[in-house]
């Protein structure tokens, strides 16, 4: 979606809430199998990756409930990394997160001059670190989280989409009117889930990714 494109989307909604990974940051899920794949030496260990959405460990290290410690020992022993080090398996766990496109960020600081602009994210500690280490890096969008006027990471507020508390809490703390609100996200679950509060949505799923010219 280039950004003409874009603008027609959002032109009716006084607010905009994005998601993050797949929409503002570049996600590959599978450099992360990759990674796993090769720690383990075990093609086994694919399979056990396909099936993360089975795993509570998934959900709670999301939802802020264990430590980025416990995550990785109990990640570290269901992938079958028995010689790797916590920091192989930190670096397999963020491998799929890839770029936040300059052109994204400019396109953002244009947008907060007319739009209300949030971010809600199922996000966990450790990606979080790993993504405020790649913005110290990255002077020239050093400013991007502020470019939010709230930004809620589910780690921080106990819920993960497509829970109804993560949007009621968006819509409730900000004044939001659902109706003049688009939610964007890569997730058709995630998108049902803001439907059921009331707000507008579109699902933007690769090779629509957001601002690509």
């Amino acid at each position: 979606m280039n950004t003409e494109e874009f603008k027609l989307l959002i032109e009716p909604f006084d607010n905009i809430i994005f998601d993050y990974g797949g929409i503002l940051i570049d996600i590959d899920y599978n450099r992360t199998v990759e990674a796993f794949v090769k720690l383990s030496g075990m093609e086994e260990t694919r399979e056990v990756y396909s099936k993360t959405k089975q795993i509570p460990i998934f959900d709670l290290i999301e939802t802020g409930k264990i430590s980025k410690e416990e995550f990785i020992k109990e990640l570290g022993i269901i992938c079958n990394t028995k010689e790797a080090t916590t920091d192989d398996i930190m670096a397999a766990w963020c491998a799929m997160l890839g770029d936040i496109r300059s052109e994204r960020v400019e396109f953002l600081r244009e947008l907060r001059k007319s739009k209300r602009i949030f971010m809600l994210s199922n996000i966990n500690i450790i990606h979080e670190e790993f993504a405020d280490a790649y913005l110290k890096d990255r002077k020239e969008i050093s400013d991007f989280y502020s470019l939010f006027e709230k930004i809620y990471f589910s780690h921080n507020i106990g819920f993960r989409k497509p829970e109804k508390e993560a949007f009621e809490l968006v819509i409730s703390e900000n004044g939001l009117d659902p109706k003049k609100t688009l939610f964007i996200d890569d997730s058709a679950g995630h998108i049902e889930g803001a439907k059921l509060c009331g707000l507008n949505t579109h699902l933007l799923t690769p090779p629509n990714s957001l601002i690509v010219s």
